[in-house]
């Protein structure tokens, strides 16, 4: 059993996108009690109909990743991340988003928040992900994932895990 086994969350589309190019969503998923995607970001990954869309529609008939109904628009913000904000205030669970105005966003409505870099660091620090950091930094900007090599290294060398 997982340590953040308890976190009850709402996953955005970001980081399911990313988790799932690297194999870890469904890892990811061990370290949650609960994770829910909202109908807007289901929509959105729906759009490509690829690897990632096969995958969540997997999970989601697995009951791994639950789907709620909800789907709305915030403003300035895309309907998944309007409508995963939007869930974790509803349920009052952790939102898993990437986005920096939808993070702010999140934040000043209470919401606790949690970015994708921080699953695979704690996969790594329990050890289910043995690959070396740069071997994931690379495979991170292999999938498009871009993020500034000083604030991965920064992440990946913090003591405290977000959650």
């Amino acid at each position: 059993m997982h340590t953040g086994a308890s976190l009850r969350v709402v996953l955005n589309t970001s980081p399911i996108i990313v988790l799932a190019k690297l194999s870890l969503l469904e890892k990811a998923l061990e370290l949650f009690s609960e994770a829910e995607v909202p109908r807007g970001v289901l929509e959105e990954v729906k759009r490509k109909r690829d690897e990632v869309y096969q995958e969540l529609s997997r999970l989601i008939s697995e009951r791994k990743i639950r789907v709620e109904e909800t789907r709305k628009r915030l403003p300035r913000l895309g309907l998944g991340e309007s409508s995963a904000i939007l869930l974790a205030l509803m349920k009052d669970k952790i939102i898993v988003i990437d986005d920096r105005r939808a993070r702010r966003l999140a934040r000043e409505l209470g919401l606790k928040v949690i970015g994708t870099l921080s699953i695979p660091k704690k996969l790594h620090r329990e050890g289910v992900l043995i690959e070396a950091p740069t071997t994931i930094y690379r495979r991170l900007i292999e999938i498009g994932f871009y993020v500034d090599k000083r604030l991965f290294d920064r992440i990946f060398k913090e003591d405290k895990v977000e959650y």
